[in-house]
């Protein structure tokens, strides 16, 4: 007989997680479906034959987007190019990146809540530079 009583987790591990789980799901699903819009039809921003050759070949990021469009692209350029199968699916990506800053502020408004303020505090932290990255403040 099992009498083993299982911890229950915090409120904000729990809203941190869900947030996470359909975020990633939705960003894969969506990243899955830009690729087999890439691979299928010819609304591209790029030609999947050159970048998988250029792949292979072993070109740099620089010189893969350099010879597929002219010049690297910076910023939120899938945006402009949602309705092909690259832009889409780095939408996906983006959704799935995205997906941790809600999690982080609503994580921490439930640790708040469970009077953790230290870490309530990095964890709005933690969300508020992701937006900024987000808007460009940071960059690499």
């Amino acid at each position: 007989m099992n009498t083993e009583v299982r911890p229950k987790p915090p409120l904000s591990g729990l809203v941190y997680g869900e947030i996470v789980y359909w975020g990633t799901l939705i960003g894969s699903f969506v990243s899955i479906i830009g690729a087999v819009v890439t691979f299928v039809t010819k609304r591209n921003f790029v030609d999947p034959g050159y970048m998988l050759t250029a792949i292979w070949q072993g070109k740099s990021v620089e010189e893969i987007w350099t010879g597929a469009t002219g010049a690297l692209p910076h910023g939120h350029w899938y945006i402009h190019n949602l309705f092909t199968g690259n832009g889409l699916a780095e939408f996906g990506l983006a959704i799935g990146v995205f997906t941790i800053t809600p999690a982080c502020l609503g994580a921490a408004i439930f640790l708040f809540k469970e009077k953790e303020p230290i870490f309530g505090t990095m964890a709005a932290i933690a969300g508020f530079i992701t937006i900024l990255s987000m808007f460009g403040v940071f960059s690499v």
